[in-house]
């Protein structure tokens, strides 16, 4: 990720810029005449993101060796993660921005198992607990929608994301759906403070699977179950919906800085360094 970051940082310092000889937006010369100020058409943006949430745990399931011979059940888990995301996008149209992201995650998903049985004989579950532990290289698209009257102004943020995680076999799909509404207040020299509350619909299907043996489980004298046995499972988010307030601040026509925070079930926390051409 290091040669990534030295890039993304040279050309988000570089004076370059490209709003002069762009076709984008279309209509942006109309939108202009009518009075509407635009903010460049392209954009590069580092965010961080921390996120925590209840999972449901719609399948989990041994097979070979220890799988053999013993089956666990369970229904909820806690969901913690990161990432670091790079994001270009353009203004296509005066009201509508689309966008790619690349990223990394890291993640852990940790269940308490609710019952144990071996050779179909039920035993005592204690404190037992299954983790995994993700992490990958993150991919997406998305588009945001924009309106507003006067200094009053509203969005729609959709997009969708695929994350390849690289010690167990599996992925995670994403698809984000967040609407906001918010305030500008506009000073000298191009700075502007926008305030929003919204809300963000976030529905995640997370289909893993691997050998037990990455688990890292210790079984004392059956550690030698563990060759060849293999899980798989399937989860998703408990929570879909929960609240967003934050603010952007534009310190000129150039850059900017996002806060945001998600309250409810699910929390998480999002800054963002963004620099326009």
């Amino acid at each position: 990720m290091k040669p990534l970051i030295v890039l993304v940082a040279a050309v988000m310092l570089s004076p370059i810029s490209f709003a002069q000889d762009s076709i984008f937006p279309i209509w942006g010369e109309q939108a202009t005449q009518r009075g509407h100020t635009l903010p460049k058409p392209y954009g590069l943006s580092l965010s961080y993101m921390d996120i925590s949430n209840p999972v449901t745990i719609d399948n989990i399931n041994l097979t070979g060796g220890i799988g053999d011979i013993v089956d666990i059940d369970a229904k909820k888990a806690e969901f913690e993660g990161s990432n670091v995301t790079l994001r270009g996008d353009v203004w296509l149209l005066p009201f509508m921005n689309v966008y790619g992201i690349f990223g990394y995650t890291r993640a852990q998903s940790t269940a308490n198992i609710d019952s144990i049985s071996i050779l179909g004989i039920p035993i005592s579950a204690g404190d037992v607990k299954f983790t995994l532990d993700m992490s990958g290289m993150t991919y997406g698209l998305g588009t945001t929608l924009v309106g507003g009257i006067d200094n009053w102004f509203a969005l729609l943020d959709l997009n969708y994301s695929l994350t390849d995680i690289d010690a167990i076999d599996g992925n995670i799909k994403t698809f984000v759906a967040a609407p906001r509404v918010g305030h500008r207040w506009q000073y000298d020299g191009g700075r502007e403070l926008r305030v929003f509350v919204g809300a963000m619909y976030q529905d995640v299907q997370q289909h893993l699977s691997g050998d037990i043996q990455a688990l890292g489980l210790d079984l004392g004298g059956m550690n030698g179950l563990l060759e060849g046995s293999r899980f798989e499972v399937s989860q998703r988010t408990e929570q879909q919906w929960n609240a967003l307030v934050g603010f952007q601040y534009s310190f000129n026509r150039d850059w900017d800085v996002l806060a945001e925070a998600g309250l409810g079930q699910r929390n998480s926390a999002l800054v963002s360094l963004g620099r326009r051409f």
